[in-house]
């Protein structure tokens, strides 16, 4: 399931595409023969104004109805069912008529458009971006068809690609929810947002085959980013040495991420990660850094308890151990989950632990917290099941676009040609 929204570089599909070309990082079957789903979530429209600036200057404006605008007073785990609108296989479904009020008052144009407010304009771009998904994802199911017959080689992360487009406007945690009930069937699923990329092989076969033979235990793997590379680190800091030493005793290292040390683990270069967007000027100092924080990760919290915890008679010979560190906060990075108890568990409407509008990270980290606090660490954690998965090479496996402020190519090329005739 990939996740979209209004963004300011709509109608350019530039970015979902950078997004799906790092797919094959996660392996060629997960690149190319995975059915996908790409749900486009709905939006409030301001009625008056075409600029881009009323989104985060005026108040207590109407929605318009146009680009699914929708009625949210109803009951918040309402569902519209599976007769949202489609594409790549087929289209239709009306859009909703209603309308309501907005009375928030947003600073700036990403943060409106974060809320799912977007000017009439903004509006038409996204129906552009729509129309313009559907397209690229027809053409790679065509591509597909030629590839098959002998006619072509050519393959597309697109093909096999469906794309769902919300009557209202959901948030990510409720469009999230209506895909898992009704547009998958596999016990597993991985869930990306339209701005996050892989940077490194990621072996995500094997993760999900640790989770088939642990089905009690691992129910959630988070890839790293960035901010919890070393989530140890970040543990340790907030409750303590105790609690950090009961975290190390149920630390996982499932023999199916017995991995080749030339891929992943401490030998790997950080000339591995992958460079994506056009605001990366210096490759070359961008793996500086990397090997930089490479380094300051062999001496972190996160490696040292790696070191002391892994099994030594747990590793194949020739093979690197991967890690699963237990996690309290559902990171809505890219992760995969089975697909029951997100759908069953996780979106229970009788538990009620995730909000409509809302990121499921936001409400529901702190429940597993809580669950811990009641439970313990262990039984308390049991409950969810999740996990991060590490590799131990001090590089992280997924990167970050920044959807919300991303420009588009041909713009950044607009704008410096602009500033230097200036």
């Amino acid at each position: 399931i990939v996740t979209t929204s209004p963004i300011k570089s709509n109608p350019s599909t530039e970015l979902l595409k950078k997004t799906f070309d790092t797919f094959h990082h996660a392996g060629h079957e997960f690149a190319y023969d995975c059915r996908k789903v790409i749900v486009c979530d709905g939006c409030r429209v301001l009625d008056d104004g075409d600029d881009d600036t009323n989104a985060s200057s005026n108040n207590e404006k109407k929605d318009s109805g146009t680009c699914n605008g929708g009625d949210e007073k109803k009951e918040d785990w309402d569902d519209p069912g599976p007769g949202a609108r489609t594409g790549a296989v087929g289209k239709g479904g009306e859009k909703s008529g209603n309308s309501r009020r907005i009375s928030r008052k947003h600073s700036n144009v990403k943060q409106a458009l974060r809320n799912g407010i977007a000017t009439k304009s903004q509006a038409e771009r996204y129906e552009g971006f729509k129309e313009a998904l559907r397209q690229v994802c027809e053409d790679a199911n065509s591509h597909n068809d030629d590839a098959e017959s002998g006619t072509s080689t050519k393959m597309s992360p697109f093909r096999n690609t469906e794309v769902v487009e919300l009557p209202t406007r959901h948030g990510y945690g409720f469009a999230l929810r209506h895909a898992l009930r009704h547009y998958v069937e596999t016990p597993y699923v991985c869930v990306i947002q339209h701005d996050r990329t892989f940077m490194r092989m990621t072996p995500l076969k094997n993760v999900v085959l640790s989770m088939m033979n642990n089905p009690r235990r691992i129910k959630y793997v988070g890839c790293s980013m960035r901010s919890n590379l070393m989530y140890r680190d970040i543990f340790v800091g907030k409750y303590g040495k105790t609690a950090h030493e009961e975290l190390g005793r149920i630390v996982l290292f499932p023999p199916e991420l017995r991995m080749d040390p030339s891929l992943y683990g401490p030998e790997v270069p950080a000339e591995r990660i992958q460079v994506y967007g056009p605001h990366v000027r210096n490759v070359d100092k961008l793996h500086k850094n990397l090997r930089s924080l490479a380094e300051n990760y062999k001496k972190s919290t996160q490696n040292q308890g790696y070191i002391n915890d892994v099994p030594d008679d747990d590793v194949g010979d020739g093979l690197h151990q991967l890690s699963l560190t237990p996690t309290l906060f559902w990171y809505d990075n890219t992760h995969i989950v089975e697909t029951a108890h997100y759908r069953d568990f996780i979106f229970n409407e009788k538990y009620r632990m995730v909000a409509r509008g809302g990121f499921v990270e936001d409400k529901l980290s702190p429940v597993i917290t809580k669950s811990v606090e009641r439970l313990g660490l262990a039984a308390g954690h049991a409950k969810f099941g999740c996990y991060l998965l590490d590799d131990h090479s001090g590089l992280f496996f997924t990167g970050h676009l920044d959807g919300g402020a991303y420009i588009t190519t041909a713009e950044r090329g607009q704008l410096l040609s602009n500033r230097k005739s200036c």
